[in-house]
């Protein structure tokens, strides 16, 4: 039943947006915008970011809304994705000849009991930063790509997707 649902909410949701009477570039910019808050976790904020994003780009706004609300589903995904390539890259361009920019600090020898949290706030702090470098690379390379194959689809393919999804010949 649920599946049905979320089916036809995507199937009238795409029949809208090829049914816009914006250009092909404004149904891409509203729709790659709309995206772009759902690499970051935002809790809740990304919709209104998506539309303030969408406003100063002057995008279509149906496209960012729903582009908006796919956040719930592919976040995830996002999630996922972020701290993947965010570590790809920063294990590309590390290198020893680069120090390290957290001071190192001349610890005594403690127990190791000492020493856990210490070790684990580096852990935490790599995850950090491989997350937020994975979403800001990523919110710009899928935002482009988006824009691409959005504005490609609506040049190319509206009519006969918008035949189609409406069930005609």
């Amino acid at each position: 039943m649920r599946k049905l649902r979320i089916g036809r909410y995507l199937k009238l949701n795409t029949i809208r947006l090829l049914r816009l009477r914006k250009g092909a570039h404004q149904v891409a910019i509203g729709f790659a915008v709309g995206l772009i808050p759902s690499w970051y976790p935002l809790l809740g904020v990304g919709p209104l970011l998506s539309l303030g994003l969408n406003r100063l780009f002057k995008g279509a706004l149906p496209a960012a809304i729903f582009a908006a609300s796919l956040d719930s589903f592919v976040w995830p995904l996002t999630f996922f994705l972020n701290y993947h390539t965010g570590h790809l890259l920063i294990s590309l361009f590390h290198s020893a000849r680069w120090p390290s920019r957290m001071l190192h600090i001349k610890m005594p020898d403690w127990p190791e009991d000492y020493m856990q949290p210490l070790h684990a706030s580096h852990h935490l702090r790599d995850a950090g930063v491989y997350f937020a470098t994975g979403a800001a690379v990523n919110s710009i390379v899928f935002a482009v790509l988006i824009y691409v194959v959005i504005k490609w689809v609506m040049l190319k393919y509206r009519k006969p997707l918008l035949q189609r999804l409406r069930g005609k010949k």
